[in-house]
């Protein structure tokens, strides 16, 4: 379901504030304001590009609790950074189906590269505050 990646950190100074994110234009097509979408910008997609080659989208992930449980469009995997998890005690499920059984159970660390599986049934629980983190895909 996830496997954490032996990529670099990205440097602080490259890394927008929450509240530099969120001025930035939302461009998900879901339904909720639980999450948000915005691309990154020129410096930092550049910096990223060379990490991640065979990628071209680099963007900004914001979330607040209740996302229900769902399969991500568009794309099987996800390569995230966490900048803040947004709580103390933040995981991320995966479940057999969106009413089902827990698979799996995860609290992924933050400042550090990971690989998850989007193509499953999955959520995040326990975020207390606005998480959010950068997100590549092919």
């Amino acid at each position: 379901m996830y496997k954490i990646l032996n990529v670099p950190t990205v440097p602080k100074h490259l890394i927008l504030s929450l509240e530099e994110v969120l001025k930035l234009e939302n461009f998900f097509g879901g339904y909720t304001k639980n999450y948000t979408i915005h691309e990154c910008q020129d410096e930092l997609r550049e910096y990223l590009k060379s990490l991640f080659p065979k990628c071209n989208k680099f963007r900004y992930q914001t979330l607040v609790d209740n996302v229900p449980v769902h399969i991500d469009r568009g794309r099987t995997r996800a390569i995230n950074y966490i900048v803040d998890p947004g709580g103390d005690n933040v995981s991320t499920a995966w479940y057999t189906d969106e009413f089902g059984d827990k698979i799996e159970e995860i609290v992924l660390p933050t400042n550090q590269w990971h690989e998850i599986e989007v193509d499953k049934w999955h959520t995040v629980h326990g975020i207390t505050r606005r998480r959010y983190a950068i997100t590549v895909c092919e």
